[in-house]
């Protein structure tokens, strides 16, 4: 090869590189950006876990929520910016989630409102780890595992969401 063949291919090859680089995705972009309204589907499917919560009957419904993320010092973070507010009114607020290089996570300390036989509610403190992962269509797939601490609905709980595009 020519010295100015050599030039024009090294020339060549360091302007593909830098679109190739310019058009990589950065730290928050397509599977680490969560932004735009979402309708969250809970208790896809039957609860599992060790808590008498996983045998009480909870009927499957649907909110949506409207995301937006940003990424700094290498940190992607996702808010919920609108939508209802949690159904248990103990959930820490805003509701915001970390990407962790695969899911969107979410680790929460509130209290869990065990129904009683009498239909009453026990209050009980419990800590929820959320995980939602993006699937190919662009949908999420979540669970919920939630320690539940201490009284009548003591031990585990784990449920199914979902999180498609509204």
């Amino acid at each position: 090869m020519n010295r100015n063949r050599l030039r024009s291919f090294i020339g060549l090859c360091a302007a593909s590189l830098a679109i190739a680089l310019s058009l990589a995705p950065s730290a928050c972009a397509d599977t680490a950006s969560w932004n735009g309204e979402y309708a969250i589907t809970f208790i896809v499917g039957p609860k599992s876990g060790t808590s008498v919560a996983a045998g009480q009957p909870e009927g499957q419904y649907t909110d949506t929520y409207g995301f937006r993320s940003s990424c700094t010092s290498g940190k992607c973070t996702a808010t919920i910016i609108s939508g209802p507010a949690p159904r248990n009114p103990t959930v820490p607020q805003p509701v915001q989630f970390t990407w962790d290089g695969s899911s969107w996570t979410q680790v929460s300390d509130f209290q869990w409102d065990c129904m009683m036989p009498d239909t009453t509610i026990q209050w009980s403190p419990a800590r929820a780890d959320v995980r939602y992962t993006r699937q190919p269509d662009g949908s999420l797939s979540g669970t919920m595992h939630t320690e539940i601490l201490s009284g009548a609905c003591q031990g585990t709980l784990d449920i199914n969401m979902t999180a498609e595009r509204a």
